[in-house]
């Protein structure tokens, strides 16, 4: 009964989701704009890595989503959901095996559904890896349970399946081998060596797992080095870090997608090493009284944060709601546990969490409407963060509010002007507002921080506004050295190459852009022109009908298209007209002066 609510109350918290896009932050890449999920190249899934992960299962479950929904946003948050509500169902299983009281049951699989602190990794479209890997990681803990009890080798195998689904749907799941040694400590109530035995071929697959994690994440930037503090920082960050849970588990209000990192004094180191030694004891008296059920607790939790404590620092956060996932049900066990011993109504009690609980999550998710709302809700809590400061800008950019934009970008180089990204979006927005002098500005000072070739290409496509071909080709060229597949440098050469009339250059050039993109409108408009140039007007026609086939907006197309037809003798004035009616002045010009 309380599990078929709280599933129900679940899908009312976060219906909204329905009705969301998605955010900046990685959706892009990992779903909107990659183009293996799109194509569905398993191949290209499994060979690659994504946002500094390797983790084809989960890229292959958000192709299955593509294949279903495609762009439809809602589609692929219900997907999120889905696995969410299996995970509730999961947690509910486990709870009652491994403690057999409807309490701990219930409180467990309320707080693991309903908690405000799971909204960010269910309601973030690119956390997929969280919830799925989460699937895995439960079905392989009751596997684990079921060998525990029969000893069939079925089981053992069956769990070692799971376990490696769950490391290839997120490299976290590197911990199972030792959470399970965690449970083993619950269930057998003692502590032994034997428990390791059975556990070893898990564990060298997680170190495998975790060095390739490691690569990943070093190869797309994400080991952040301006976090690389002294050892015994790091250790306080950590227990501090810890602290910071356990107080948002308890009081899940102001709750943000950013928690930056503390001032470095004193004082935070003291309630770092505080926190940590108070946990250390607790876990040493638990032992000591055989209380072997809350030791094994604690060590779930910690277990299973031990890899976000940022003792190997990675991304701009100490610590994040979405790293939360799996140990809020320890954190849940333990309320559960004391809760059990106050002998109160279970019934009343678990509505009681769900309504409290609902609430919250249901307040939480509003801020997740769009993406520059959630980054808009993070800066009234932690102003002046570059990450948000340079996201604010970047998203007010998509949106046309280029004032706006250009305003979040200057103030995110200012609190950061070591950080090469807030140049080169700046640079962007000045290329976008046609200023290419101040575009090049940008882009040269994001080159003299970090030699990131997406501000070469950058710059090539202000020096092609200017009409300094050499200078554009030279920046172009010099990316295409080292990464031969880069479209868009392919396109500004493309571009130069039309421009100087090199046409056999020029569509050799477009031609390399659709061979790793044909759903690009604009490429298929250019090799129109140089069609049109090397007056096969059919051909030309036949590229921009596609072009306008892939973005019936693209008005400066009908133009062309209508002065392809002129030159076959046919009537262009319809395609005119439409060129003119969006302000195109060639069309205008050319429609009233012969279409009228």
């Amino acid at each position: 009964m309380v599990l078929t609510v709280a599933l129900i109350v679940t899908v009312l918290v976060y219906y909204k989701f329905f009705f969301y896009g998605h955010i900046s932050w990685d959706d892009p890449e990992m779903v909107f704009k990659n183009k293996f999920v799109r194509t569905f190249d398993v191949k290209g899934l499994f060979t690659n890595h994504f946002v500094g992960n390797y983790i084809p299962i989960t890229m292959l479950t958000h192709s299955i989503g593509w294949l279903l929904f495609e762009n439809n946003d809602g589609g692929h948050h219900f997907i999120n959901l889905l696995f969410h509500l299996i995970n509730g169902v999961l947690v509910y299983q486990l709870t009652k095996r491994l403690f057999k009281n409807d309490l701990i049951t219930n409180i467990a699989t309320i707080v693991f559904l309903l908690h405000p602190m799971q909204v960010e990794s269910v309601g973030w479209i690119s956390e997929l890896k969280n919830v799925l890997s989460t699937t895995f990681f439960l079905a392989g803990v009751l596997s684990y349970l079921n060998f525990t009890e029969r000893s069939k080798k079925s089981d053992y195998a069956l769990c070692f399946f799971y376990f490696i689904l769950g490391c290839l749907s997120k490299s976290s799941v590197v911990v199972f081998p030792i959470a399970l040694i965690c449970l083993d400590i619950l269930l057998q109530k003692k502590i032994s060596f034997k428990f390791l035995i059975n556990k070893i071929p898990f564990i060298i697959i997680s170190i495998v797992i975790g060095l390739i994690n490691i690569k990943t994440q070093t190869a797309d930037q994400f080991i952040n080095l301006s976090h690389e503090f002294p050892f015994y920082q790091r250790i306080g960050f950590a227990g501090y870090a810890l602290l910071k849970y356990f107080i948002l588990f308890i009081l899940p209000v102001n709750l943000s997608v950013i928690y930056p990192y503390p001032e470095i004094n004193t004082a935070v180191f003291g309630v770092g090493y505080s926190g940590l030694l108070i946990i250390i004891a607790l876990i040493i008296l638990f032992i000591k009284q055989k209380k072997y059920q809350a030791a094994a607790i604690i060590l779930f939790v910690i277990t299973n944060l031990i890899l976000v404590l940022q003792f190997i620092p990675f991304g701009e956060v100490l610590y994040a709601d979405r790293y939360a996932y799996v140990p809020l049900i320890g954190f849940a066990w333990l309320i559960g546990l004391i809760l059990s011993n106050l002998k109160l109504p279970v019934s009343i009690l678990s509505f009681v969490f769900i309504a409290l609980f609902s609430v919250f999550s249901f307040s939480r998710s509003l801020d997740w409407k769009s993406a520059l709302n959630l980054y808009e809700d993070i800066n009234k809590k932690y102003p002046n963060q570059f990450l948000v400061l340079n996201s604010i800008g970047v998203e007010s950019m998509f949106l046309n509010e280029n004032e706006k934009a250009l305003d979040y970008l200057n103030r995110a180089v200012s609190v950061a002007p070591r950080n090469y990204k807030g140049f080169y979006n700046r640079g962007l927005l000045y290329l976008k507002n046609n200023q290419p002098e101040q575009a090049i500005k940008s882009f040269n000072q994001t080159l003299e921080l970090y030699n990131y070739s997406k501000a070469y290409v950058g710059r090539a496509n202000a020096y092609y506004m200017l009409g300094d071909f050499p200078k554009a080709i030279n920046d172009a060229n010099f990316v295409l050295k080292t990464e031969p597949n880069n479209i868009k440098a392919h396109f500004v050469l493309g571009n130069c190459y039309n421009d100087l009339n090199r046409l056999e250059d020029a569509l050799n050039e477009y031609n390399i852009c659709l061979k790793y993109n044909k759903d690009e409108a604009e490429f298929y408009f250019k090799r129109g022109i140089v069609y049109g140039k090397k007056q096969d007007f059919n051909a030309c026609i036949n590229e921009i009908n596609i072009c306008l086939q892939l973005n019936p907006n693209y008005f400066e197309a009908y133009y062309w298209r209508g002065v392809a037809k002129v030159n076959l003798k046919q009537n262009g004035c319809e395609d005119f007209k439409i060129a003119a009616q969006k302000n195109h002045q060639p069309a205008i010009d050319t429609f009233n002066k012969f279409c009228r």
